[in-house]
């Protein structure tokens, strides 16, 4: 056999084979795979990320979306109808989970137009420890406070995951409540200056 007839095998290669054959392309499906990939070949999943970046010159995300046409989201349980502000959405999430130090496993994230549930549980954002679910209300609302709902949760989910949460401390102005409330507010703003098409 001839030297060039030995195929060498890469991690960012072998993502790139595993994209198109998932189930779902949402974050959370394709952060398993970078990970179990990562580990096969004994390197970070920042550096496969680059890898794959350096060589398709897009995120395995975007590779996976433009070029094989998957449009990606969430666990959406109705149609939603605005693909843009979806795709808006989940790149946030994104930004959360990295910002916040998210551990594993991630939580599984519904966007919502169920009014009945938001009026008649006054909410618009709710995190279940018990299933590691986050729901979010997001008929009718701005871009901006659907975000800012979102970091809310996920710093509920943090909080969660560092055993900060007690039984009986999620009431209105409690202190967890508040530290979500500004942990949301402070990131929102800085999410905004580089995003300011959020602002509706």
């Amino acid at each position: 056999m001839r030297a060039n007839e030995f195929i060498t095998e890469s991690p960012e290669t072998e993502l790139a084979e595993l994209l198109p054959n998932l189930k779902k392309h949402d974050y959370f499906t394709i952060d398993r795979v970078i990970s179990k990939i990562s580990d096969k070949y004994k390197i970070s999943g920042k550096k496969l990320h680059n890898l794959f970046l350096g060589k398709y010159k897009q995120t395995p995300d975007e590779w996976i979306k433009r070029k094989h046409g998957v449009t990606r989201g969430l666990d959406v349980n109705e149609s939603m109808g605005e693909d843009e502000k979806i795709e808006h959405i989940n790149e946030f999430i994104r930004w959360c989970v990295k910002i916040l130090n998210i551990e594993t496993p991630l939580p599984k994230i519904t966007l919502s137009k169920d009014t009945e549930e938001a009026q008649t549980n006054h909410h618009t954002g709710s995190h279940h420890t018990d299933d590691n679910h986050i729901w979010i209300y997001i008929a009718n609302r701005n871009l901006v406070d659907i975000l800012r709902t979102v970091m809310h949760e996920l710093v509920h989910l943090k909080q969660s995951q560092l055993g900060m949460i007690k039984p009986g401390d999620s009431y209105p102005g409690s202190p967890i409540e508040m530290l979500a409330d500004m942990v949301a507010g402070k990131y929102i703003k800085v999410w905004g200056k580089k995003h300011p098409e959020i602002f509706e």
